[in-house]
């Protein structure tokens, strides 16, 4: 019978060694938790099973999937499920509680220094880092500022800045059929402001499964005694209908899990939890792993806070659950942080990580705001350049609990005209929607170079004239010109600047690894998923196929034969047979103007290599 082949894999179980010392074990514990537990005794911790390398090859097999948060929901989930059995089984037996965090391939659990050696001694256990109880938000920024006149009635300056009502009137779009996710300090749901744009309401009764999580209490419905979050979703789609409209993109819906407490703090635990539950949402009650909805996932994620690492936050914890959210087609947005203006003072996760889109503040009168913290991005050794935009920041009205409004002022209020933004292109022009490099690319390349400095600076060898600069990034986000930004010169929708082949109408993006590869059920007709909405109408695909039990001795594809090119149809037709106790693989390299996906990689990790086909 056939056999069809994309990857092949060798999995080793590693067993832990006899006699592993606590020595050995011990240089899997970060420093910081060392010190953490030997002064308190005992505190929560977070036990992960791959590092960064590993986790971000799973992810990737989402690439070119037709359904990208379904793959990387089973992808992860089944994968922490296997390699996590040996630890949840001894924690289990020893009546120690443990929070599954599959979307890092982690656990939280509570303890002292004797169990997190312990279970260091685990060989599947790659490291074990701190969970300590960090600041999310700003206190000091949140108190009410010298703000704008504000109109009576009408969009708030900021709406208006980014051009969101010139969307709203020419485009006559408003955020329809996009859901943004609120990652915060929770949310009033009832305010007039937002209670009809919840994804849970239906104008007479609510439901809250699915659209709502609280990883502090574990609250049925949405609460937020902080404030922070409900003026935060009040931008991203507010508007009561009796003039106060506060909102971007007030067509749109939003659900929200809260990650922080009353007082503003979270954990990289709640951080986590919250990322995972936008990945695959489930019921209140339900297990993650099992309940999880992919279908259900918001498009965008505000991320309105900070894990300081100056606090214990480990510097790259978080970073996989972000990359998750990317390979999956839903865009995090992710506020700078208010610790400017000096230089390098973007050193918060999320905002310091590349799959976060990273914003940062500005006045009425287009200044950067002192507070608005700036790149290039050192405490992770990249130097990578930040902000990527910026947005009105300062003096902000938007919705607080209890029914009112109120300005508060940081880069936590220009986030969510971002998000705000991307709802409004996103709904406009669905054919980016999930394209998250197209999408940062449209919003940047668009966005206005008109934010002025109080005083004359350069970061990272970049001043305000540069662009982008590691001060405003590209500058000031516009809403309407992100959706008709060009020239286009090939007519797909797509502006040459972030079009790999501008001259070609069917590609905009390179292919993918091929995924889906299976036989349909006439048993002879080669089918794989097609990468055309990725990578564009005139992806081509390229088949070879040898025997089996040959690429088994080689692990090499160089002697298979070209079965020849589908063109652009993602289907081709093999009617011989195989003899009786032989089979054949079949490997497929998708191609076009910007790229080669390859044939995939061999079970060592290097590329396949076939020179004549096509």
């Amino acid at each position: 019978m056939r056999s069809s082949v994309l990857v092949l894999a060798l999995v080793t179980a590693l067993a832990v060694p006899a006699g592993a010392s606590p020595d050995a074990a011990g240089v899997k514990i970060a420093p910081w938790l060392v010190s953490r537990l030997t002064a308190a005794g005992s505190d929560s911790f977070l036990v992960l099973f791959d590092d960064e390398k590993t986790l971000d090859a799973e992810v990737a097999k989402a690439r070119g999937a037709p359904e990208p948060g379904r793959t990387v929901y089973d992808v992860l989930r089944r994968r922490a499920g296997s390699v996590q059995a040996g630890v949840r089984d001894e924690l289990t037996k020893a009546g120690i509680p443990f929070q599954s965090l599959y979307i890092v391939n982690g656990l939280a659990v509570r303890g002292d220094l004797a169990l997190a050696r312990r279970l260091a001694l685990h060989g599947e256990v790659v490291r074990i880092v701190g969970d300590p109880v960090v600041r999310g938000v700003d206190v000091d920024l949140l108190a009410p500022a010298p703000a704008p006149a504000s109109p009576s009635a009408g969009p708030e300056w900021g709406v208006t800045k980014i051009d969101a009502t010139k969307v709203w009137t020419v485009d006559g779009k408003r955020g329809e059929g996009i859901v943004v996710a609120s990652a915060d300090t929770g949310v009033e749901w009832t305010h007039p402001a937002i209670k009809g744009k919840y994804r849970g309401w239906n104008g007479v009764s609510a439901s809250h499964d699915y659209n709502w999580f609280d990883a502090i209490q574990n609250a049925v419905a949405p609460l937020d005694p902080y404030g922070h979050g409900t003026h935060t979703a009040g931008t991203m789609v507010g508007d009561d209908g009796a003039g106060n409209q506060v909102g971007v993109a007030p067509g749109a819906q939003w659900i929200a899990c809260r990650n922080m407490d009353a007082a503003g703090n979270g954990q990289p635990s709640t951080y986590i939890a919250c990322n995972q539950y936008f990945l695959a949402p489930y019921p209140h009650g339900g297990n993650p792993e099992i309940d999880g909805d992919p279908a259900k996932a918001p498009d965008i994620v505000n991320n309105s806070w900070g894990c300081p690492p100056s606090e214990g936050c480990d510097v790259t914890v978080l970073r996989a659950s972000f990359a998750a959210l990317r390979a999956a087609g839903i865009l995090g947005v992710a506020s700078a942080g208010n610790s400017g203006s000096s230089c390098s003072s973007v050193v918060d996760p999320p905002s310091i990580y590349d799959e976060s889109f990273v914003v940062g503040a500005t006045s009425s009168t287009d200044f950067l705001a002192g507070f608005s913290s700036r790149g290039p991005v050192t405490i992770d050794g990249s130097g990578r350049l930040r902000p990527d935009v910026a947005a009105p920041g300062v003096s902000v009205r938007s919705s607080v609990p209890g029914g009112g409004y109120q300005y508060y002022s940081g880069t936590s209020m220009a986030g969510p005209h971002v998000a705000g933004a991307a709802a409004l292109l996103w709904s406009a022009k669905p054919q980016v929607r999930g394209l998250i490099r197209i999408t940062r690319c449209l919003i940047g390349q668009s966005a206005r170079p008109i934010v002025q400095l109080s005083t004359p600076q350069t970061c990272g060898g970049t001043s305000e004239t540069d662009r982008p600069n590691n001060l405003f990034g590209f500058g000031l986000i516009d809403a309407y010109d992100a959706i008709h930004f060009g020239p286009d010169g090939d007519g797909d929708g797509i502006a040459n600047a972030c079009d790999c082949a501008a001259a070609d109408g069917g590609v905009y993006d390179a292919p993918p690894e091929v995924a889906g590869l299976g036989f349909g059920a006439d048993k002879t007709t080669l089918k794989w998923a097609s990468l055309s909405r990725e990578a564009g109408t005139g992806t081509l695909y390229d088949v070879v196929t040898g025997d089996l039990d040959a690429l088994r001795a080689s692990g090499m594809i160089a002697a298979a034969y070209c079965l020849g090119s589908a063109g652009a149809a993602n289907s081709i037709s093999d009617a011989p047979v195989p003899a009786a106790g032989t089979g054949r693989y079949y490997v497929i390299q998708a191609r076009n103007t910007c790229g080669l996906s390859g044939f995939g990689t061999s079970s060592n990790g290097t590329p396949r290599v076939h020179s004549n086909c096509p």
